[in-house]
């Protein structure tokens, strides 16, 4: 009957201690928006080089929920911008996202919640490499993706998140590309490649 007694106490405090060790040393799942490439002259149908701007209201206003949302949620929202210094590439391209040219800026029909912009001469966003400190050091470990363009930017920093261990989330409805048939391909290829899609509205107040 003592040995009985004796048992249990141990097996309770056994358990204790390995659930107190099972939490050590883990983090809180945290979230950020990364808002891709929402330029002036990528979202002006007379620049030479722009999205498909036939629902472009609707896509401003997915774009732009999508931030609210997430903000209202405790999500980091950062904006990342191209800025490109290649003359060659400014050259083929109409300087579209020339360093310090005009409409390189963000667009103003675009929310911004905050001055936390970085800029990328390169398709990944974390090509940034103080894009991707930054967001290691805060421990954030899930991306929900909108922005342009799906078929080129967006495609492929979801695909260096992916291969960085990062939790990626696109958002379908508030991604912008050149055509419909370039953005449903772009889709496929993430779907391909187990990368989540989801729309709009399903990006939920309380979903952390």
């Amino acid at each position: 009957m003592v040995r009985k007694n004796i048992i249990l106490p141990i097996c309770l405090g056994l358990f204790y201690l390995v659930s107190v060790q099972s939490t050590e040393g883990q983090t809180p799942t945290k979230k950020a928006l990364f808002v891709i490439d929402m330029q002036e002259n990528l979202l002006n149908p007379s620049s030479s080089m722009h999205i498909d701007t036939s629902g472009i209201q609707t896509f401003f206003k997915h774009v732009n929920d999508a931030i609210i949302t997430c903000k209202n949620r405790g999500d980091e929202v950062i904006y990342i911008v191209n800025e490109w210094t290649n003359p060659f590439e400014n050259l083929f391209t109409g300087n579209v996202c020339k360093k310090g040219g005009h409409g390189v800026g963000l667009d103003h029909r675009l929310l911004k919640v905050n001055d936390h912009i970085y800029a990328k001469s390169h398709p990944s966003s974390l090509s940034n490499k103080d894009l991707l400190k930054l967001i290691r050091n805060s421990y954030i470990n899930e991306i929900t993706v909108v922005g342009l363009m799906a078929e080129g930017c967006v495609k492929a920093t979801a695909k260096d998140l992916k291969s960085k261990k990062f939790n990626v989330i696109e958002v379908e409805d508030a991604l912008g590309s050149q055509s419909e048939v370039k953005k449903n391909k772009a889709i496929r290829f993430l779907h391909d490649n187990n990368i989540k899609t989801i729309q709009t509205n399903e990006i939920w107040p309380g979903n952390r």
